[in-house]
């Protein structure tokens, strides 16, 4: 994906690679999970003192518990780990508050950066509490068991714990009809946790997607994506559109724009919705993770359930190596624009391979942002070469 955009250069800095710590979108981004993170703490904190027998506490609990570890995710994912990427001894971690912060005082005061392996262990906590509190189910708004388990799985996959990524992922239900159903933008019936929005509570997605009227287009597909579909991949009219091209939306007509996706594209009524995690995914994470402990049988049936789905024929991989290049293709071109490529990148310490012009290894982790630094007089510490 390319900035395209003259409006935001912040923007245009990140896809250099050559974000500062004063980076306003990288600030934004930290403070948008502390926020979620803080009023989980708060639900969690003032859901334990309810004992009204009808008030569901332990499902309340675990749903919070279950926001705040994909929050601790995302941040390891951007801020922690290593330069070669995640569960090596010496990770950086981020601040670690699992208690909420009401009044000022002890509670609001500055906190060092903990380090990746007690933020992972925080977060296994918590996705094990969502595992045992809450019920199996997909297509959700709210975190279930099902994308509570998935969740573990892919943070397994991330900490290279195959094993365990295995047992976890393998623990998701299957979502019905998943196997002969033909992709599709983000209300793709394979979703298991969703981000839901409305014409009342709208994202940006498609106004940075598409030109005016209705957007400002900011970003671009790129050629790189383009050309990685293989021959008669159905995922690749979704993810590039290279034509003006008139669809339906809710009865209504609507015209898709060169340069564009159809992943995000509601510009009147910005409600499209955001996956955070699909059934694909467990299944690549099978895939992936049988490959590397030596299941090939395994990982190949997987990996063809992707391949057919998308249109290809049967992988011709033989060997763990080979299995494992293509189950990362499929990856980037299944979960285009849906935030998950760059951590793949860095989970298997392909950055500089993948985008060369990436040179400087130290930019894999994202600046703290640069008020974080200043305003804790250098408690929470940068990341080294910023």
């Amino acid at each position: 994906m390319l900035h395209v955009g003259t409006f935001v250069t912040t923007y245009g800095v990140i896809n250099q690679n050559q974000t500062l710590p004063d980076n306003i979108q990288v600030g934004n981004t930290w403070n948008a999970i502390y926020q979620a993170i803080s009023r989980a703490n708060y639900l969690i904190q003032q859901s334990e003192k309810i004992s009204d027998p009808a008030f569901p506490q332990a499902a309340t609990i675990a749903q919070a518990r279950g926001i705040r570890a994909l929050a601790y995710m995302d941040l390891l994912a951007l801020w922690g780990g290593s330069t070669q990427g995640y569960g090596f001894t010496g990770g950086r971690g981020v601040p670690l508050r699992l208690a909420p912060t009401t009044a000022i005082g002890p509670e609001t005061a500055a906190i060092a950066r903990a380090s990746e392996a007690e933020v992972a262990a925080a977060i296994r906590a918590d996705l094990d509490f969502a595992i045992a509190n809450l019920q199996p189910g997909a297509g959700s708004n709210r975190i279930t068991k099902s994308s509570a388990l998935a969740l573990r799985a892919r943070f397994e996959l991330r900490e290279r714990k195959f094993a365990e990524a295995l047992s976890f992922a393998k623990q998701v239900p299957a979502v019905a009809g998943f196997a002969t159903s033909a992709p599709t933008g983000t209300t793709t019936p394979d979703a298991l946790w969703q981000l839901f929005f409305s014409n009342t509570d709208q994202n940006s997605y498609a106004f940075f997607w598409y030109p005016a009227p209705g957007g400002r287009n900011e970003f671009d597909p790129g050629t790189t994506i383009a050309a990685a579909h293989p021959a008669g991949d159905l995922r690749r009219a979704i993810n590039v559109v290279t034509a003006t091209t008139s669809i339906t939306v809710a009865g209504a007509p609507f015209t898709l724009s060169p340069g564009t996706t159809q992943k995000y594209y509601r510009t009147s009524t910005r409600d499209d919705r955001f996956n955070i995690i699909r059934y694909a995914e467990v299944v690549l994470t099978i895939a992936e993770a049988a490959a590397q402990t030596g299941a090939l049988a395994e990982a190949t049936t997987n990996l063809n359930m992707i391949r057919t789905r998308a249109g290809l024929a049967p992988t011709t991989a033989t060997t763990a190596a080979a299995l494992i290049t293509d189950i990362l293709l499929q990856r980037r071109l299944e979960f285009a624009y849906e935030g998950i490529y760059w951590m793949d990148l860095r989970r298997t310490n392909r950055i500089q391979t993948a985008l060369p012009t990436y040179a400087e290894t130290f930019r894999n982790l994202f600046p703290i942002p640069l008020r974080e630094v200043q305003l804790t007089n250098n408690l929470i510490e940068q990341n080294p070469g910023y």
